[in-house]
């Protein structure tokens, strides 16, 4: 970054995202940066009315609500982990009618390396996952060979919740359609 700045360029660094109430942040802060304060909230407006309209759609609970794990994976690296609630998926997860089990299983980090123990415990109904991720375990037949996962209700329903790695947790003016992508996906394309 330091480079483009000696090179003369303008660089705009966010801070990186948690959650929902960051979406208006991160639109305000490009706006202002490019001068027009105007269309930024015009943009806001947009993206929180369409926001809002994933949301109407939600399916009522009728009973209990889907438990999600949000898992980081990286199989080429050997790298599984648990998102906790500071991962930046439990505020979509929620937004979705969805329970974030690594945030409900007290998981106050952004990740913790799995562990059947914990994923026994967490006994989530789905398995969130990133598009790369899951491929690089070997789709969903890799992914029930990960310690635990096999295990859980999602494991042997098979039951996965992908979302594109760009999208997932950016929390911008997409947040809309990853938000309903993960809708559709937890409740049906009836939602």
């Amino acid at each position: 970054i330091q480079q483009i700045r000696d090179a003369g360029i303008p660089v705009l660094v966010i801070a990186p995202a948690k959650g929902l109430d960051d979406v208006p942040k991160r639109i305000d802060a490009v706006a202002a940066a490019l001068g027009v304060n105007e269309a930024g909230t015009q943009l806001n407006r947009r993206t929180a009315d369409r926001i809002a309209t994933v949301r109407k759609d939600i399916p009522a609970a009728s009973g209990k609500k889907p438990r999600v794990a949000f898992l980081y994976l990286r199989g080429t690296a050997s790298v599984y982990l648990l998102g906790g609630s500071d991962s930046g998926a439990a505020s979509l997860l929620e937004a979705a009618g969805a329970v974030d089990t690594g945030k409900e299983s007290g998981l106050g980090k952004d990740f913790t390396p799995i562990t059947s123990e914990a994923l026994a415990a967490a006994a989530p109904d789905a398995i969130l996952v990133m598009s790369k991720g899951l491929e690089s375990v070997g789709g969903i037949d890799g992914l029930v060979k990960i310690p635990g996962v096999a295990q859980t209700p999602a494991g042997m329903d098979r039951r996965v919740v992908t979302v594109d790695d760009g999208v997932l947790l950016n929390y911008g003016p997409r947040t809309d359609q990853v938000l309903s992508s993960l809708v559709n996906q937890l409740y049906g394309k009836g939602a």
